[in-house]
């Protein structure tokens, strides 16, 4: 945040880094409270990846510009091209960190995407005017278009998922399969009972469990799935099942008799 944030003040004023920080933060914590119902998410991780966004379309509104032969010379070129290519590697770095649990890839996503778009629309763009170069009419039409279009496709996603959002139920999601978006189980190789983590919440869930008099250890549990259904089934076959053994058991119970969706 203070490097990009920063750095986007600088060139751009106080304005349009609040507007490129704060509408990506609103816009991506409304994408993840859609397609992530059942989870909180806090940071400012939106707002930054807002930004990074925005750096993204300033990088198109002005790529002839970085890469031309008159702004590159001295080897400026090339180093315009490592920024571009470092860039890039953050947001990939970034996004494969958000298929872990707990990092919220929507907020980060959405974040982008809302920046992006609020980029066109706020990041000054560089007049060719200014290093020599006459600007044709084009070009300045495809810019005014540019700003035009995405300042209002900022404000019509940000009225349509706020929409979406207030007309769900809070618990479930308009697209379970989304929902690798942001979380994958690893490694995918491996057996459903060996992975390192999982994406769901079978490790919160409780139960109640039938205790046969005579053996002294459970035959029966009912489980309360993540979804609010409670699945009951029998475990007799398991004749050393105790309270502690079953507190172990209970996450794979979960993702064998709850519907948990793919992850």
């Amino acid at each position: 945040l203070w490097f990009v944030g920063s750095a986007v003040e600088k060139s751009h004023g106080f304005c349009s880094a609040f507007v490129l920080f704060v509408v990506p933060a609103v816009g991506g914590t409304i994408l993840s409270a859609i397609f992530l119902p059942a989870f909180v998410s806090v940071g400012a991780s939106g707002g930054i990846f807002g930004l990074i966004g925005a750096c993204l379309s300033d990088i198109l509104m002005n790529w002839r510009l970085l890469f031309s032969d008159f702004v590159g010379i001295e080897g400026k070129k090339n180093h315009h091209i490592m920024v571009v290519v470092f860039l890039v590697l953050d947001i990939i770095v970034n996004c494969l960190v958000g298929l872990t649990p707990f990092v919220d890839n929507f907020t980060h996503l959405g974040g982008m995407l809302f920046g992006f778009l609020c980029g066109l629309s706020t990041m000054e763009r560089v007049s060719p005017d200014f290093f020599g170069d006459e600007e044709r009419c084009w070009s300045k039409t495809k810019h005014l278009f540019y700003r035009f279009f995405g300042i209002m496709l900022s404000l019509v996603g940000i009225a349509v998922t706020t929409i979406v959002l207030f007309n769900g139920d809070g618990r479930t999601t308009p697209c379970p399969a989304c929902k690798a978006f942001s979380c994958i189980p690893f490694p995918w190789w491996e057996a459903e009972n060996n992975k390192w983590w999982y994406c769901d919440d079978c490790s919160a869930v409780t139960a109640n469990a039938v205790m046969d008099s005579e053996t002294g250890f459970f035959d029966k549990v009912a489980i309360n799935c993540p979804n609010g259904e409670i699945s009951t089934f029998n475990v007799d076959g398991d004749t050393s099942l105790d309270k502690d053994s079953l507190e172990i058991k209970l996450p794979g119970y979960c993702r064998q008799f709850c519907d948990v969706g793919a992850f």
